[in-house]
């Protein structure tokens, strides 16, 4: 089975949670880790939870913010004991989504196109002109 984590300092990963179940909808297969907040349980014992629960029929991707931050050393370590887990830090909604909609299991060459499609993802968005005073709003879409 397809497993998730998304991991984050503070607030981005249940940020991210809001957004990702607006498009693909709530799943149990999706864990969310939000560290270092307050309220929340040490991120050790959250980590150590989650892969307390993988098997070897398993295949687990996990998101974390910042490659080398804290989140993601305390991963590393625990997915090293594992050859069915993968990390790609510095997600963006794009990869995840596309992730999560997948029906393919997950494997090294899964996530290495993920990685070409997250990459592709990130486009620099060019502006339009200044409008003239007599332009309407269809000007600004042809």
């Amino acid at each position: 089975m397809n497993k998730f984590l998304i991991a984050s300092h503070a607030n981005f990963a249940t940020g991210a949670k809001s957004t990702i179940e607006l498009f693909a909808g709530e799943s149990k297969n999706v864990t969310y880790i939000a560290a270092y907040n307050e309220e929340s349980v040490s991120l050790e014992n959250q980590l150590d939870d989650f892969f307390a629960e993988i098997t070897e029929d398993d295949h687990v991707l996990v998101f974390t913010d910042l490659f080398g931050g804290s989140v993601n050393q305390q991963i590393t370590l625990r997915a090293a004991k594992f050859k069915n887990v993968f990390i790609i830090a510095g997600f963006n909604l794009p990869i995840v989504l596309e992730a999560l909609l997948s029906a393919e299991p997950i494997t090294e060459k899964f996530v290495d196109q993920l990685l070409q499609s997250g990459r592709a993802s990130l486009q620099k968005v060019k502006l339009p002109q200044a409008p003239k005073e007599d332009a309407s709003d269809d000007d600004f879409f042809s």
